[in-house]
């Protein structure tokens, strides 16, 4: 398949985008933490299907221990046609660069399916720690996060036409050496390119995009730009986690600025120059429908809205689901509309990491609530059914999964038919169990 048609199917089903933090620590407040859809019509809901609801369609399998690795805490899961790759960032002896995947040809339950592979001294350089990957269709890029000592621009990459254990596979580059930030988070393709998200906390938080040019050799510094978008449109936009790509558009999901959680969307038309100020955007969504709608964590597209996640405010985790529609002006507060879906069910449905869509439905993937306590309430929306009503929304507690502690995900992956949720921390260790639901045939 082309680049450029991978990249379109990608925007409608896959994209999301990807926080890894210390044990105990609140979020990431400190180094080494933390088909198109159809419009809603009140007047033509659709009923949900119970599949959601039914434990026959959750599996897990805890994948800690694959090829004699030690096979733990995950952020960020990436499809490539046939594989499955789980993101490495963090375990019990500190951040790590064992990469972890699936074949999605095998059976879910067989160890012979999975495959790891230690990537963390890729290139002479210490790769290790890393926030969400992409695939451009053929290479799975790792979004560099942080280390044990501060964060790093570090890009990890793999070529999926080589053998996972083979060294040759595997290459780096230091983007910090050509005026990158120390620090992303998610990263989307456009057909040509991959835009890396800059991320956000105290004292990291910085708005410099990152951009490689996937037509040009990846360890060449010409091959990469970027562009300082920290004062878009008037406003502080810095602090980002995880990005979108509708088609056209990338939109960096707001985060922290440094000193506070914030609802400032940042904008970048593909079409244009991107070190051209006019061609990005900004607008400040933190108060939208009367909420506060602030610190999310991810982004997904479903071919016309685009979902932030919501993950908390100043105060508390939070439920506030942003929402903006593509079809309107980005700049019109009627372009925009909140869901506050934090007590779906009678469940605490409150901060999430990551989101997915299937054609319908939109799966928000359970991280922690308040007091960082890792949590196993996973919530989806039904895009047929209107977007602030009650009944368009799921919730559904997935802890105990086949037996296991199966809490505290980082994001998630979609093949088609199944979600993979990625595992980090159960709240009892840094994990490999992953789950998977069933969307059906």
């Amino acid at each position: 398949m082309p680049r450029f048609g991978l990249a379109l199917l990608l925007a409608a089903l896959w994209l999301v985008a990807p926080s890894c933090q210390p044990e105990g620590d609140d979020d990431d407040s400190a180094v080494g933490d933390d088909d198109t859809a159809p419009d809603d019509d009140d007047s033509a809901a659709d009923p949900p299907d119970d599949r959601f609801t039914d434990p026959d369609n959750w599996s897990a399998f805890d994948a800690s221990a694959i090829d004699g690795l030690v096979t733990r805490g995950y952020f960020g899961a990436v499809f490539d046609g046939r594989w499955v790759y789980f993101v490495p960032c963090r375990g019990f002896a500190g951040f790590h660069g064992v990469a972890l995947r699936f074949d999605t040809e095998g059976d879910f339950d067989d160890a012979g399916s999975w495959e790891a592979y230690n990537a963390g001294a890729t290139g002479g350089l210490d790769t290790i720690g890393y926030a969400g990957a992409v695939f451009d269709g053929r290479y799975v890029y790792y979004v560099p996060f942080s280390d044990l000592d501060t964060r790093h621009a570090r890009v990890l990459r793999f070529d999926t036409q080589g053998g996972f254990d083979d060294p040759a596979s595997w290459a780096a580059f230091d983007a910090g050496d050509v005026g990158g930030g120390l620090g992303y988070d998610g990263a989307v393709f456009d057909g040509r390119y991959v835009y890396f998200s800059p991320f956000g906390y105290d004292p990291f938080a910085h708005g410099r995009v990152l951009r490689l040019d996937t037509e040009a050799p990846f360890t060449e510094a010409s091959s990469w730009s970027v562009h300082d978008a920290a004062a878009t449109s008037g406003l502080d936009t810095r602090g980002f986690y995880g990005a979108a790509w509708d088609g056209r558009h990338v939109y960096f999901v707001p985060f922290n600025d440094g000193s506070a959680f914030h609802g400032r969307v940042l904008r970048y038309d593909t079409e244009s120059g991107f070190d051209e100020g006019g061609s990005w955007e900004a607008v400040d969504a933190g108060s939208t429908g009367g909420l506060d709608t602030v610190g999310f964590k991810g982004a997904v597209f479903d071919g016309r809205h685009v979902y932030f996640v919501p993950f908390r405010d100043d105060v508390s985790r939070h439920g506030r689901v942003l929402r903006f529609d593509t079809e309107a002006s980005f700049d019109e507060p009627g372009s925009w509309e909140a869901m506050d879906a934090g007590a779906t069910d009678g469940l605490d449905t409150r901060g999430y990491v990551g989101a997915e869509f299937d054609g319908r439905y939109v799966y928000f993937v359970p991280y922690s609530g308040d007091g960082n306590a890792y949590h196993d309430r996973a919530l989806r929306y039904d895009t047929h059914n209107a977007f602030t009503e009650p009944d368009s929304w799921t919730g559904y507690d997935i802890d105990g999964v086949d037996g296991l502690a199966t809490r505290g995900f980082k994001y998630a992956a979609f093949d088609g038919r199944f979600v993979y949720f990625t595992p980090y921390d159960n709240g009892d260790v840094f994990n490999g169990i992953v789950v998977r639901y069933d969307t059906g045939p």
